[in-house]
C-alpha cells in the first residue's frame, strides 16, 4: 500500500485567504489594512527584533508610510516575499476585524487539531462570556437548521458542514472560556496563570 501524505497549507496561506475575504467583503483596502497592521506591529514588537520595515508618520511622511506598508503587504500576499515572519503574523491576524479574525484564529488552531479559546475576560465581565456562549449557541442552531429541516443528516447537507463545524467549535470554545472564568472566580486564578 502506498503511503499517501496530505500536507497542510502554509499558515500564511490561511492568513492571506482570510485577508482577501475581508478586503473583498468590506470597505477596507490594502492601504488602510496595512496601516492597521503597521500600527499593531510597531506597538507590539520591540524595535531591536523587528524584521519588517513597516512605518508610520505624519503629513507627507504618513503618505509615504501608507504606500510603503501597502506595498510590503501586497508583496507577502502575491508571493514575492515568501515567508511571513512570526512577529508580523501576530500583528496581521490581530489587525483583522471580526468575524475574519475569529475565523482565521479558528483555522490556524485547527491545523494542529486545537481550538482557539479566548482568555478569560477582565474582572466583572463574566456575564459577557455567558452572553457570548448564548450567542454562539444561537449561531450553531441557525447553522444546523437547514441541515436538519428534513429530520436527518445526509450527503445533501455537505454545503452546511463548514458553517456547522465553525459554529460548534465556537460553542465549545465559549464553554471552555467560561470554565476558565469559573476557576478564576472560585480559586482566584489570574488569566494566564
Amino acid at each position: 500500500m502506498k503511503d499517501v501524505r496530505q500536507f497542510l497549507p502554509p499558515r500564511q496561506s490561511l492568513i492571506y485567504a482570510h485577508t482577501r475575504r475581508m478586503l473583498d467583503a468590506t470597505a477596507c483596502n490594502y492601504t488602510t489594512f496595512a496601516m492597521q497592521v503597521a500600527e499593531k506591529y510597531l506597538a507590539m514588537t520591540a524595535p531591536d527584533v523587528r524584521q519588517v520595515k513597516l512605518r508610520t508618520g505624519e503629513g507627507a511622511d504618513l503618505i509615504r508610510a501608507m504606500e510603503n506598508n501597502a506595498q510590503i503587504l501586497r508583496r507577502y500576499m502575491d508571493g514575492t516575499l515568501k515567508a511571513l515572519p512570526a512577529d508580523l503574523e501576530d500583528a496581521w491576524v490581530l489587525s483583522l476585524p471580526e468575524p475574519y479574525r475569529a475565523d482565521c484564529e479558528r483555522d490556524l488552531a485547527a491545523r494542529r487539531s486545537m481550538l482557539a479559546v479566548a482568555m478569560p475576560a477582565p474582572e466583572g465581565l463574566q456575564v459577557a462570556s455567558v452572553a457570548s456562549l448564548m450567542g454562539n449557541y444561537a449561531n450553531l442552531v441557525r447553522a444546523l437548521a437547514p441541515a436538519i429541516e428534513d429530520g436527518r443528516f445526509g450527503p445533501e447537507d455537505l454545503p452546511h458542514r463548514r458553517d456547522i463545524d465553525a459554529a460548534g467549535r465556537d460553542v465549545i470554545a465559549a464553554v471552555i472560556g467560561i470554565g476558565h472564568e469559573l476557576d478564576r472566580g472560585i480559586y482566584g486564578e489570574k488569566p494566564g496563570a
